[in-house]
């Protein structure tokens, strides 16, 4: 079957990228944090987020997130609700970063929203749904039928926060949204955006993703999938031997991509592909995606950002998943840190990853105390950041939340003056 990408890969890189995390505002920010092993858990004993509440989660602080100023920025303002906030905060920083301050007519762009239904118009709707459902005998289409009688109409309608990014870039291109519960809605996120560089359709995308707070129906019903970590101490970090559960987190990510001979600034990194790719089980997904990030690769990666759910299923998927696949590397990740904001932490991790690239560093996971001698092969970063020799490569690697997950993400980066492709 013939291909519609072009015969040469056009060169994509990441010239700009935007973080709000419980670190605050920025990559460095929260990049210098995990160098310095700090952690943001509200109550890392276990209390829980609110009385009752058995979920330590990492929260940010709102104090530093600003509007733009503006007429139409006071009149957009009646509209925008506390995603739409983070999502243009982090678009400014990408696009600041990047020396962009609206649209050339000679250069195409569009942004690519990664959200969920705790973040946009879908409110808590879709947890709720799917708590319920697990008990229920009816088919899920006659389900969806009786319990949402516009539920069709509920999955098509568009991302307003995709509208308010939008007038943040200035782009008039696509504004398309990709909604997802878990990590590799994000991923996805920035698959669309390599395919609309690659086929020539745009020649920049912002993709942005908002892992707004979770709701107590939000948290009850990922914990009745699979059990939310209930303890954010040293001991409780991703690849930890006595790790017992994904740490909730929430944030904001922004990444811009831009075909390199067009781009406004200097590239951060290169970006060689992404891939999210559903199966029957998750370790075919996740095999599956890191095959296909692999195969167009001159050489294997040199270092992994890792999901690192710490969920101690997920942890052993990936770990089964990548080292065979690239032998023993540098391993880090962001979620004993600042908890997983779920669609877009995978977006989060890309920022990170940029940062880790140009500082030539690797930060340590947080919380790892001991790493499970079940991993054998597994090499976390301890303590303090390590050094990574230029140029590197760079797999990151995503996975959807819970036990019966069925879709995985990879992304392969390099330094920007690192060789690409052949």
């Amino acid at each position: 079957m013939p291909s519609d990408r072009p015969a040469i890969r056009p060169d994509i890189v990441v010239t700009g990228t935007g973080v709000i995390s419980p670190a605050g505002l920025g990559a460095a920010r929260l990049w210098e944090a995990m160098a310095a092993g700090k952690t943001f858990f509200d109550h890392p004993g276990g209390d829980g987020a609110s009385s009752g509440l058995p979920w330590p989660t990492a929260v940010v602080d709102t104090s530093e997130i600003t509007w733009p100023e503006g007429r139409s920025w006071a009149d957009a303002s009646k509209y925008a609700n506390q995603s739409a906030r983070w999502a243009v905060a982090v678009a400014r920083q990408a696009l600041a970063q990047a020396g962009i301050t609206g649209e050339r007519e000679d250069v195409r762009g569009g942004t690519i929203m990664a959200v969920a239904s705790s973040g946009d118009e879908l409110s808590d709707v879709i947890p709720q749904l799917a708590s319920k459902y697990r008990g229920d005998a009816r088919p899920l289409a006659k389900f969806l039928h009786d319990e949402v009688p516009d539920y069709s109409y509920i999955r098509g309608i568009p991302s307003q926060l995709g509208q308010f990014v939008s007038m943040a870039s200035g782009f008039r291109g696509s504004n398309v949204a990709a909604y997802g519960e878990a990590a590799a809605g994000g991923a996805g996120a920035l698959a669309l955006a390599g395919r609309l560089l690659e086929t020539g359709e745009l020649d920049r995308v912002l993709v942005v993703g908002v892992g707004a707070p979770l709701t107590v129906t939000g948290m009850a019903a990922f914990d009745q999938d699979e059990p939310l970590g209930t303890r954010a101490t040293t001991g409780a970090g991703p690849f930890d031997a006595e790790r017992s559960g994904t740490l909730a987190g929430q944030g904001a990510a922004a990444v811009l991509l831009e075909r390199a001979d067009v781009a406004a600034g200097p590239a951060l990194a290169r970006f060689l592909g992404c891939e999210v790719l559903a199966a029957a089980d998750l370790p075919t997904a996740a095999g599956l995606a890191v095959d296909a990030v692999l195969a167009g690769a001159d050489a294997g990666p040199t270092v992994w950002w890792a999901h690192g759910a710490g969920s101690a299923r997920l942890d052993r998927v990936e770990a089964d998943t990548v080292l065979p696949r690239t032998g023993s590397l540098p391993v880090t990740g962001s979620k004993g840190t600042i908890g997983n904001a779920f669609e877009c932490s995978a977006l989060i991790d890309t920022a990170l990853a940029v940062e880790s690239l140009t500082r030539a560093e690797l930060p340590p996971v947080g919380l790892l105390n001991r790493p499970d001698p079940a991993l054998p092969g597994l090499d976390p970063v301890l303590g303090a950041p390590r050094p990574l020799p230029p140029p590197a490569t760079l797999l990151l690697t995503a996975l959807n939340q819970g036990a019966e997950a069925t879709a995985a993400g990879a992304l392969l980066l390099a330094t920007a003056h690192g060789k690409a492709h052949a």
